[in-house]
């Protein structure tokens, strides 16, 4: 089985003056290869490297990143990650596979997210509603399913499906709330795009 660590605990927050201190939760899963999900805001720069240390890790031992979407508190971070492959869902609709880049080498590949394999015991759904291009990346592990979600489920209030979302702020309400009816349903726990790790109610 996969193991699954959260690295940078995210924030979303009113701070006052207008400002919200914002930044992503960054996971690493290792798996016969090493992934990170959502590297981040450029500010968690050097707390993520320290974080990966810790873990016996540095940048060049990361195979694969994968970007639950592609806002920018989620993303900065990626360019850290040179040699890795970077997996994202893009925004070109369903009809669309999903790729991977290669920073080093300046490439695009495309790439099957919800059928080719990228590490045993992870897989990918689309999870579209928060946005357009939204993906949640499902891990099997000794204690059960861990669906990280990005922002599909964003912090632990979206774990209530009563809950309503902004029509004003999101992509697609509905689809965000059938993407977190889906992700709840297979998940033992999940990991919000800003937060610690949740437990669902089964």
């Amino acid at each position: 089985m996969a193991e699954v660590k959260i690295l940078i605990e995210g924030v979303h927050k009113i701070i006052g003056d207008g400002k919200m201190d914002i930044g992503c939760t960054t996971t690493l899963i290792k798996s016969d290869i090493n992934i990170i999900v959502d590297p981040g805001a450029l500010i968690n720069k050097d707390r993520l490297i320290s974080a990966l240390k810790k873990e016996g890790l540095g940048l060049e031992d990361i195979d694969a990143v994968i970007l639950t979407h592609l806002h920018i508190d989620h993303t900065l971070n990626t360019f850290l990650f040179d040699k890795a492959r970077i997996f994202l869902r893009f925004i070109g609709g369903s009809s669309y596979p999903g790729m991977f880049q290669k920073l080093a080498e300046g490439t695009l590949q495309r790439f099957d997210l919800f059928n080719d394999i990228i590490a045993k015991n992870v897989k990918i759904i689309e999870t579209q509603g928060h946005s357009i291009d939204g993906i949640t990346i499902l891990v099997k592990t000794n204690n059960g399913v861990v669906a990280i979600a990005g922002d599909a489920i964003s912090d632990e209030e979206w774990l209530d499906l009563n809950k309503k979302a902004d029509p004003n702020i999101y992509y697609d309400v509905e689809k965000f709330d059938e993407s977190r009816k889906k992700i709840l349903e297979i998940a033992d726990f999940v990991i919000p795009g800003h937060g610690g790790i949740l437990r669902v109610s089964k």
